[in-house]
């Protein structure tokens, strides 16, 4: 049974979709709207528009736009229906599970992800009765409520007691394989993928689990210590970080993450209160990682493992947030710690003692360098010295970038102008200019220019149409006003099908929220993003000074005033063409009066307008 369309719609607006993609996304506040860098494409200045009256958002830049439901869909990867039920969840309101769904794949995808939760309990009911288990978490200091917040759990060591555990409960071979519970025999079998491992779930930012990351607790050699679910519709190591569901919250707050490199360094940040720690998931930092975490936040900082392998590792991520345009910064571990041995060494607060000494990206690459070359040979010093500045060139904020090479001059002993001319010729060129001939940062974009043309008085019609809905209905069921009134096409398709969602769909919701769904032409839906967009609300700080709006009586005010104004303007284009009708017929009277009429009436509205 289909939800209704009632119940979407109440959901439509009761759902904040500030806080929904505030979660995902840094927002700030500009005028009515919030603003952030898109999350479907790179960009270095917010494009991404949200209206929270509204409850849509659009991105200027790639031209990505939708309601709550739209941004799952596109960004979470959700089905319309666990769209709908993840608001609803949100907002206090239930809905009955379908017995069926029709659509083959969803019922697919759903059956994945319900093994992937269904084997999570396992293994944590395994990890309560295994002493294995039970001992690592003693040794490592592992306190029940991380056990418990994160999920973690025990692979037993049998081959195949996954797989049985996970048929008792319903769960297809072919479902468990594509989960990357099994792993498949050419003879049609299968056998478990994790065995005798400590179980780390792994999930995407809704919380929803996609993976497994699982620790071996025996003495087999040739067993890798660490192995990760395959990659899958679901799970992406290259994209996903390991307790960033659980962290960005905590990262929003903060303004930057700790990055670590595994999972149980991640469980002992956070189990010392260090909450907006994320790891790495099985692979080294990349830059769809960095990109995920620019919705956050714009400030990294690497917590790697104190040895030779582990500042190499912080060098590489580095140098790939620095291309990617982050802000980072390095904390050098003590020789032979990792922060799960730190905190355990030390405790809490020596480690954030620790974590709080952080190194510019100047200070760390030389501190690394000097560790791999003789900086006492001149020779050897220079092609550091020539290496280290074309990292630091490599990031595309200008001023930071310039910032960097003043700190890096000093420290270096160096001239600027000469570290300048040392880099290639690309970043030379850009890059050594001198500070008068640099041109200013670009100013924050705001929506474009309209995108069709509009008349003043049409555009401040549409305006009130798509923020008020009494507005609406005084337009269209009280002055039964005609779209064809107007002069542009583009506003008369628009307002058409305003007037046609308004009839067929009655209620209290402002039809600008209706946008992502009305059957509009390229023109018109850009015109309607542009007017919501750019337009300005009346701000609720006024009754903050005791002045109480009311936000119908001032939209009511502008469509009055735009409706006057375009009947003057009817009024001056029938003017024009009597007048010209005149030239040819100077004596015709009846002409001479109904220009005076005219003239009467023009004079009439424009009083009624000022």
């Amino acid at each position: 049974m289909p939800i209704p369309e009632e119940l979407i719609s109440e959901l439509r607006q009761r759902a904040d979709i500030v806080g929904v993609i505030g979660q995902y996304v840094q927002l700030r506040q500009r005028g009515k709207n919030f603003v952030g860098l898109c999350p479907f494409h790179n960009e270095k200045t917010p494009s991404f528009n949200v209206s929270p009256s509204l409850g849509i958002y659009k991105c200027f830049g790639c031209g990505k736009s939708g309601d709550v439901f739209t941004f799952l869909k596109e960004y979470a990867g959700m089905s319309f229906t666990e769209a709908v039920r993840h608001v609803a969840s949100q907002v206090g309101i239930s809905i009955p599970e379908e017995p069926a769904h029709s659509s083959q794949a969803f019922e697919h995808r759903r059956r994945v992800i319900a093994a992937l939760e269904a084997a999570c309990e396992l293994f944590q009911m395994q990890a309560q009765h295994s002493a294995d288990a039970q001992n690592f978490f003693r040794q490592r200091m592992v306190p029940a409520e991380i056990i418990e917040r994160f999920r973690l759990g025990y692979a037993p060591a049998q081959w195949n007691a996954t797989l049985q555990g996970m048929q008792e409960r319903g769960f297809s071979l072919e479902i468990l394989a594509e989960a990357g519970l099994v792993i498949r025999r050419e003879d049609g079998t299968a056998y478990d993928r994790f065995r005798h491992r400590l179980m780390f779930p792994i999930a995407n930012v809704f919380g929803t689990i996609i993976g497994f990351g699982g620790r071996y607790l025996g003495e087999d050699p040739d067993q890798p210590k660490y192995i990760n679910s395959p990659q899958s519709a679901l799970y992406d190591k290259s994209s996903t970080l390991y307790a960033l569901d659980r962290a960005r919250h905590a990262i929003l707050r903060k303004q930057h993450v700790l990055i670590v490199e595994g999972y149980m360094d991640a469980l002992a940040l956070h189990a010392i209160g260090l909450e907006h720690t994320v790891a790495t998931s099985g692979t080294a930092l990349t830059e769809q990682h960095v990109e995920v975490l620019r919705r956050f936040t714009n400030r990294i900082v690497l917590v790697f493992d104190g040895d030779r392998a582990g500042r190499d590792a912080a060098h590489r991520a580095l140098t790939l947030a620095l291309r990617s345009g982050v802000g980072v910064e390095v904390v050098l571990l003590p020789e032979g710690d990792d922060p799960d041995s730190l905190v355990r060494r030390r405790g809490a607060d020596a480690t954030k003692a620790l974590l709080e000494r952080r190194l510019s990206p100047v200070e760390f690459l030389i501190t690394w360098s000097k560790a791999r070359a003789d900086w006492s040979d001149p020779h050897a010093m220079a092609m550091e010295i020539r290496a280290l500045a074309e990292i630091l060139a490599s990031t595309p904020d200008e001023l930071y970038r310039e910032l960097l090479f003043r700190e890096f001059s000093d420290r270096v002993g160096v001239r600027r102008e000469l570290l300048l001319w040392s880099l290639p010729p690309t970043p030379k060129k850009r890059f050594g200019q001198r500070a008068q001939d640099v041109a200013p940062p670009p100013p924050e974009p705001l929506p474009p220019a309209a995108p069709a043309p509009i008349l003043p008085e049409e555009l401040e019609l549409l305006r009130a149409v798509l923020f008020s809905r009494s507005v609406a209905a005084v337009l269209f069921d009280d002055y039964l006003f005609e779209p064809s009134t107007l002069f542009s096409p583009v506003a008369e398709h628009l307002l058409r099908a305003l007037a046609e969602h308004h009839r067929n769909h009655p209620g209290d919701e402002p039809l600008g929220a209706a946008l992502p769904t009305l059957p509009l032409d390229d023109q018109a839906r850009q015109l309607a993003e542009w007017i919501v967009f750019s337009s300005e609300e009346p701000s609720e700080r006024w009754s903050e000074h005791g002045v109480e709006l009311n936000r119908d009586r001032l939209w009511q005010r502008i469509l009055d005033d735009a409706l006057i104004k375009l009947e003057d303007r009817r009024l001056e284009r029938q003017l024009h063409a009597l007048s010209e009708q005149l030239r040819a017929d100077p004596e015709n009277g009846a002409l001479l009066e109904e220009i005076a009429r005219i003239l009467k009436l023009r004079a009439e509205y424009q009083k009624r307008s000022s």
